[in-house]
C-alpha cells in the first residue's frame, strides 16, 4: 500500500486511477500514518514533507503511464540560453525554443537579462511593465512566485526581468535554486534567458540545467571563449556566412533553420 500526502482531490482521483492508496490531507497526519504504518511508497504532492524515498505526483504518474501504455513520457527540462556576446540573437532564439514544444507542455521562461529600460524579452514578447522577478524577491515565497508569472500564451508563460536593476539588487545561487523548485511543481519546461557576460549566476543556472544551449554568431573569438567552459554545451550558429565551420568542429552544433534538432524532437 502506498501513502499519497495531498490535499487536493483531483490529484487523489487521479492517482487511484492506478491504484488505491492511503491519503494524508497535511504534513502532521502523514507523519502519524507513517509512524503507525510501513509503506511501499510515499507519494507527495507540493507539501513540505522530507521523507527518505519519497517521490512527486508528476514522476509518480509518468512512471504509471510509462508502465502501462506506449505513450511516450515526457521528461521534465531545465534548458539555459547564453551567448558570448550581445547581438547573437540569443533573446530570439529562447522565443523560438519557447514555441516550439507541443501546446500541452507547459513552458515557463525566466528572463535574467537585467538592463535599464527593460529587457529584449519584455519588449519582444509585448508584456507589461508588471508584473516582473523583482517582486518576487520581495518576499521569495511560492505565492510571490506566482504572483509574478504572467501568461504570454495558454501554455508559456515568463518571469520578466524587471525594468530597472536596482530593483533587483543581488542574485545568488540559492536564488537560482528556490526558482527552480517552485518552477518544477507547475511547468514541464523551464527556459533561462541569461545575460551575457559569464557570471555566479549563469554558472549555477548551467548547473541545475538538462539542456545548455549557446547562441554563437560563428566567430573564433567566441568558439576560443566556449572551449574554456567546463560541461557540455550545444552551439547554435545564428549566421549566414559558412565560414565558422572550422572553428566549432569540436561542439555539437546546429545552424538556426536546424534548430528543432537541439531539442531531439521532444514533444515538438
Amino acid at each position: 500500500m502506498n501513502l499519497l500526502v495531498s490535499n487536493n482531490m483531483q490529484t487523489v482521483q487521479k492517482v487511484r486511477e492506478y491504484e488505491s492508496c492511503d491519503v494524508a490531507l497535511s504534513f502532521t497526519s502523514a507523519l502519524i500514518k507513517i509512524k503507525n504504518k510501513r509503506y511501499n511508497k510515499i507519494i507527495i504532492d507540493n507539501i513540505d514533507i522530507q521523507v527518505p524515498g519519497a517521490v512527486s505526483v508528476r514522476d509518480y504518474l509518468r512512471e504509471k503511464v510509462d508502465s502501462t501504455s506506449d505513450v511516450k513520457v515526457f521528461k521534465q527540462k531545465i534548458i539555459a540560453v547564453w551567448s558570448v556576446k550581445g547581438g547573437a540573437g540569443k533573446t530570439t532564439t529562447v522565443k523560438r525554443i519557447a514555441e516550439l514544444f507541443n501546446k500541452n507542455i507547459k513552458v515557463l521562461i525566466i528572463d535574467l537579462n537585467f538592463q535599464d529600460g527593460g529587457s529584449d524579452l519584455s519588449y519582444m514578447l509585448e508584456l507589461p511593465v508588471i508584473p516582473h522577478i523583482g517582486m518576487w524577491f520581495k518576499e521569495k515565497t511560492e505565492q510571490s512566485f506566482l504572483n509574478a508569472l504572467i501568461q504570454y500564451k495558454p501554455n508559456i508563460f515568463v518571469l520578466q526581468a524587471p525594468p530597472k536593476r536596482n530593483l533587483v539588487p543581488h542574485i545568488d545561487k540559492q536564488d537560482i535554486e528556490t526558482l527552480i523548485k517552485y518552477a518544477r511543481k507547475r511547468f514541464d519546461v523551464i527556459i533561462f534567458d541569461l545575460p551575457n557576460e559569464y557570471s555566479k549566476v549563469v554558472e549555477s543556472v548551467f548547473e541545475n540545467s538538462t539542456k545548455r544551449i549557446i547562441v554563437s554568431t560563428g566567430l573564433i573569438s567566441e568558439a576560443k571563449r566556449i572551449k574554456e567552459l567546463n560541461g557540455d554545451f550545444t552551439v547554435l550558429i545564428n549566421s549566414t556566412n559558412k565560414s565558422w565551420k572550422p572553428f566549432f568542429a569540436d561542439f555539437e552544433h546546429y545552424e538556426m533553420k536546424d534548430i528543432k534538432k537541439v531539442l531531439n524532437g521532444a514533444f515538438l
